[in-house]
């Protein structure tokens, strides 16, 4: 037993000084802008997001990791598609159609602001979704706001954001 209590002192003393930093990181985080993430996220998609991976999920179909950044919602990810592809996506639901909107077009155009000239901008609209898709060539990764129905009675409307491949 007396083995175990130079563990838990330490165990005690490295949470204690980790708090103080974590907190830090978080308020430096916090007090980033909308371009400088979405910039750090576009720089650090050929290192499969390095550096913006926080805690790790696994499943047997696919490996995920808490996103450092939430560009919408609060609970943004970094999920590796394969060996080679890595995305970033975040969603959030809303009870009504027009909240969800509101956030699809304040992201893009976040997004349309941040990523300067050159890119190429696409609307797709219908009755029950919006998609906006920004794409610069085929080497660099895409950058997509959807907004659209789910399938969920309280809150049947998502709006999401990847960074990744673009999606046809």
């Amino acid at each position: 037993m007396k083995a175990l209590y130079p563990t838990f002192a330490v165990l005690i003393l490295a949470t204690g000084c980790a708090g103080p930093v974590q907190k830090q990181q978080d308020t430096y985080v916090d007090n980033l802008s909308a371009c400088e993430k979405i910039n750090a996220l576009m720089g650090a998609y050929d290192n499969r997001f390095a550096g913006l991976k926080l805690a790790r999920t696994q499943s047997k179909f696919i490996d995920s990791w808490q996103a450092r950044y939430n560009l919408v919602g609060d609970s943004c990810q970094i999920s590796a598609l394969n060996e080679s592809t890595f995305a970033y996506s975040c969603q959030q639901t809303y009870k009504e159609k027009e909240p969800a909107l509101a956030v699809h077009k304040k992201a893009a155009e976040f997004t349309r602001q941040c990523l300067g000239e050159g890119w190429y901008e696409q609307q797709k609209e219908s009755e029950s979704s919006l998609r906006t898709t920004f794409v610069l060539d085929e080497n660099t990764p895409s950058v997509s706001v959807h907004t659209g129905k789910s399938l969920s009675r309280s809150t049947p409307w998502v709006t999401s954001y990847d960074i990744g491949k673009a999606k046809n």
